[in-house]
């Protein structure tokens, strides 16, 4: 990546990622910062202004490793996607066909099946993290504090048809979008949870590449109670 570092662009782009990350770092490191919503605002708004700038490098650092790897986290969230969805028919079935007695007499009995990213995720490190600069590690827990880490979800009343996977059915070929609409992707079909991921939450594409773990979620839910299957 020499030349990289020679480039005037780059430099300038990563002098202003290590700039703004200083300042969450220095907004974080505040007693009770999280407790504080003006705080949490401004270290989210800090966050889309990194996204922004990790956009514009990783238009200029795209490698190999970093398209291979993307094509393995697509390809996995789109098989948990697909779990999540087969595990909620499988759970209404399941209910349907052999009723919780527990269950039965609440009212409007809803069953809710997450994709999520983990809040303690673990982040997988690069051979080339120093070209960027970023602290990866300590910006990956200040986005789980600040986002919604729900990726993709559905819910269905018991006794309801459920809806099917409008998102990522054969009618739409890539949600490759913004920061995702790179030259190196194309051929790839970029499934919804990246496009949440990297389009309507803070998450760079390097950041997306670092993530490394994810749960799937199934709930019963009735008259504010809740099991966990």
């Amino acid at each position: 990546m020499d030349a990289l570092n020679d480039n005037k662009e780059w430099i300038e782009l990563k002098a202003s990622l290590q700039f703004v990350e200083d300042k969450i770092l220095r907004t974080i490191d505040y007693d009770g910062w999280a407790m504080k919503k003006e705080l949490a605002e401004q270290v989210k708004e800090l966050l889309s202004d990194r996204h922004f700038i990790l956009g514009k490098m990783f238009r200029l650092h795209v490698t190999e490793q970093e398209i291979a790897r993307f094509r393995d986290v697509n390809e996995h969230l789109l098989e948990l996607t697909r779990k999540m969805f087969g595990e909620h028919m499988k759970l209404l079935e399941s209910l349907k066909d052999n009723p919780i007695s527990s269950v039965t007499n609440w009212d409007d009995v809803v069953i809710e099946s997450k994709l999520d990213v983990d809040e303690d995720a673990d982040v997988l490190h690069f051979d080339d993290d120093d070209d960027y600069g970023s602290d990866f590690s300590h910006m990956i827990d200040a986005l789980a504090w600040t986002e919604d880490l729900e990726i993709r979800s559905c819910y269905t009343t018991l006794g309801e048809k459920p809806e099917p996977d409008h998102l990522d059915d054969s009618s739409r070929w890539s949600w490759a979008e913004g920061c995702l609409d790179v030259p190196q992707f194309e051929g790839i079909g970029v499934c919804y949870a990246v496009h949440d991921l990297c389009t309507h939450k803070n998450y760079s594409v390097p950041d997306l590449l670092r993530l490394r773990s994810y749960s799937v979620l199934n709930t019963i839910k009735g008259n504010r109670r809740h099991i966990v299957i």
